[in-house]
C-alpha cells in the first residue's frame, strides 16, 4: 500500500528525534542510568516512551524533514535529555561528597564496597549517604519530575530548535556548586562531633598516658561517625527535599519552564 509507506516516511524522522532526547536522558539522569536497571528494560521504555510522544509532535516537525536531517539533527536533541539528567547527576553527588568526607575523617575512608547504581567502587559512608539521598528521591516522585520536566520541554524547545549556549554550562555549574554546598552542610554535624570527639582525646591522653589512645580512639572516632551520621541524616530529611526540589526547579528555570508544576506542590 503506497499510502501507508509513505506515512512512515514521514514518521519515521520525527520519531527518530523524540527518541534521541529521551535517550539522552535515559543515559545520565539519575534512577534511569543506574546499572541495577538492565539495558533491555531501559530500551524497551525509551522505545516506548518515544512513540506515545511522536504523533503529537509531528506539527513541530519542520517542512521536508527527512531521515538524514533527523539523523543529523538528533545530536542536538540528544544534548537537552543529557544535560537535564547530567545536571541531575551532579546534584546527587552531594551524597558522595558528604560520605567521602566524613569517611576520610572517621579513618573509613580504606574500606570500599561497590555502589550498585554506578558499578565503580565507594566509600562505605559515601554508599550510606547516597542511598539516603537517592530514596528520597524516588520518595518525593523525582524521577517522575525529571521525566516530565523533559517532556515540557518540547513546550519551549520544538524539535530542531535547541542550540547550546552558555545557559547549559551555567546550569551544570550552578548545580555542581550546589551538590558541593550540600555536601558540605550535610557532613557538618559529623565533622563536628568529631572534633569534639579529638579534642576530648586528645585531653584524655594527656591525664592517662597508659592509656591506648590509638586502638580506643579509632573505634571511638567510628562509633561516634556511625551514630551522628544516623542522627544527622534522619533530622536532615526536610532539608534534602528542599534541595532536592530546588535541583529540579532549577533545571526547569534553565530551560525556561514553570519551576514550580502542580504534582510538586501537593
Amino acid at each position: 500500500m503506497p499510502w501507508l509507506s509513505f506515512d512512515i516516511l514521514l514518521a519515521l524522522p520525527v520519531y527518530a528525534l523524540v527518541l534521541f532526547r529521551i535517550s539522552g536522558l535515559m543515559l545520565t539522569a539519575p534512577i534511569f542510568a543506574s546499572r541495577i536497571i538492565p539495558l533491555r528494560i531501559r530500551g524497551a521504555l525509551v522505545i516506548v516512551l518515544a512513540a506515545m510522544m511522536f504523533p503529537l509532535l509531528r506539527s513541530q516537525a519542520p517542512a521536508g524533514l527527512t531521515l538524514t536531517m533527523a539523523l543529523l539533527g538528533g545530536v542536538s536533541e540528544l544534548m537537552i535529555g543529557v544535560i537535564i539528567g547530567l545536571s541531575l547527576s551532579i546534584f546527587i553527588m552531594a551524597a558522595e561528597v558528604a560520605g567521602t568526607i566524613v569517611g576520610q575523617q572517621a579513618g573509613l575512608a580504606l574500606s570500599r564496597v561497590v555502589d550498585p547504581t554506578q558499578g565503580q567502587q565507594t566509600s562505605v559512608m559515601g554508599q550510606l549517604y547516597t542511598l539516603t539521598l537517592m530514596l528520597l528521591f524516588l520518595h518525593v516522585g523525582g524521577h517522575r519530575a525529571t521525566m516530565a520536566a523533559l517532556l515540557d520541554t518540547y513546550e519551549v524547545i520544538p524539535l530542531l530548535s535547541f542550540r547550546v549556549d552558555e545557559s547549559a554550562v551555567l546550569l551544570l555549574i550552578e548545580m555542581l556548586t550546589a551538590a558541593f554546598m550540600l555536601g558540605i552542610r550535610l557532613a557538618g554535624p559529623v565533622l563536628i562531633a568529631l572534633f569534639l570527639t579529638g579534642t576530648s582525646l586528645g585531653f584524655l591522653s594527656r591525664t592517662m598516658p597508659q592509656l591506648n589512645i590509638l586502638t580506643v580512639g579509632f573505634t571511638l572516632r567510628t562509633l561516634t561517625a556511625l551514630a551522628v551520621a544516623g542522627v544527622a541524616l534522619s533530622a536532615s530529611q526536610d532539608t534534602l527535599v528542599n534541595a532536592i526540589f530546588d535541583a529540579l526547579g532549577t533545571v526547569r528555570m534553565s530551560f525556561g519552564l514553570d519551576p514550580e508544576p502542580m504534582e510538586w506542590t501537593d
